[in-house]
């Protein structure tokens, strides 16, 4: 399995937090070709963001009456695995990945409940919805993805 990128959006669906680290060139993540982190908003993140808003509206739309819990985690394409997790405050987690991998629900619900509730949330000089500046944040994140089983 292969971790391509991980992006933050706040409840405001703004950016706060990217990370590249083996996108594919078939990916067009042209802001982290150097898997440097970004933030704030680009045309990607906003692309991103919204092929999620789209198929999030289109699941619950189609399985009206089902509990929230079941509704869009993620999507495959014959390139990538794109996996969503949204928190109850409103963030929400999107992670790309190789098309083999398995659901990462459980991956991104470790990274928020151990890393951003505990470095950015918890952090008094962290301001609400802003781009995530916290290095606590960004090595510990890094750590937890290169440690990840069949990262490559």
């Amino acid at each position: 399995m292969t971790v391509y990128s991980i992006y933050i959006f706040n409840k405001k669906c703004e950016a706060i937090y990217f990370k590249s680290w083996n996108s594919p060139s078939s990916l067009n993540v042209s802001d982290s070709s150097s898997g440097q982190e970004v933030d704030g908003d680009s045309e990607n993140h906003k692309l991103v963001y919204g092929v999620v808003f789209s198929l999030k509206n289109m699941v619950s739309k189609m399985s009206a009456g089902k509990p929230a819990q079941e509704g869009f985690i993620s999507y495959k394409t014959s390139t990538y695995k794109l996996h969503y997790f949204e928190s109850p405050a409103g963030v929400k987690m999107v992670m790309i990945t190789d098309r083999n991998a398995e659901s990462m629900l459980d991956t991104l619900r470790s990274i928020y409940a151990k890393l951003y509730v505990e470095y950015v949330v918890k952090n008094p000089l962290a301001k609400p919805n802003t781009p995530i500046k916290n290095e606590l944040f960004r090595s510990n994140l890094d750590k937890f993805i290169l440690a990840l089983p069949n990262f490559e």
